[in-house]
């Protein structure tokens, strides 16, 4: 049966929230769904879901940490590395266990699991509490993004558009749309 993007959050929703991560409503990033967790005051880890093009129930996930909500992105001084899937920070033996099928296949650091598969799905939400610890304990990766000029100005945009919200006293709901050019 084909994995839709409401049948892949609400399968995950739960253990993901019970893991700290609250759902981003997204309509702009492409993924299949976005959940984010606050690591310490100025940090966020974003996890987007993808749901495979060519497999009807296969779905994986990426690792995001910045100073903002925006996954993905890594353009300038941005670091690369803040951005990774899960598979690639198993290690060769835990992944092993993966290459079972024509999906994943020996070697890959890219790893998919079946969303019609309640142990696949466990065994998804497995290696993300696995897998986070390895990637929000990189100091390094902290150092870079603290440092970089482009992630600076991303988060005085949205110190900014916060300020404006909260100043006017502005109600509702509030979507990002991609200017028209």
């Amino acid at each position: 049966m084909r994995l839709s993007k409401a049948k892949l959050i609400k399968l995950l929703k739960p253990r993901l929230e019970s893991l700290r991560y609250v759902e981003f409503k997204d309509s702009r990033s492409g993924f299949q769904g976005l959940f984010v967790k606050k690591v310490n005051t100025d940090f966020y880890l974003s996890l987007g879901l993808t749901i495979h093009r060519y497999y009807d129930s296969a779905f994986t996930g990426d690792f995001y940490l910045s100073k903002n909500t925006i996954i993905g992105a890594t353009w300038g001084d941005i670091p690369g590395d803040s951005y990774k899937r899960p598979g690639f920070l198993l290690t060769k033996d835990e992944r092993s266990i993966y290459y079972t099928d024509e999906i994943n296949v020996e070697g890959s650091y890219n790893i998919c699991w079946d969303g019609n598969n309640a142990d696949s799905i466990d065994d998804f939400l497995k290696v993300i509490e696995t897998t986070e610890p390895r990637f929000i304990n990189q100091i390094d990766l902290f150092n870079k993004i603290e440092h970089s000029k482009e992630i600076a100005i991303l988060s005085n945009h949205a110190k900014a558009v916060k300020n404006i919200i909260a100043t006017n006293k502005i109600e509702g709901s509030y979507s990002f749309y991609l200017s028209k050019k």
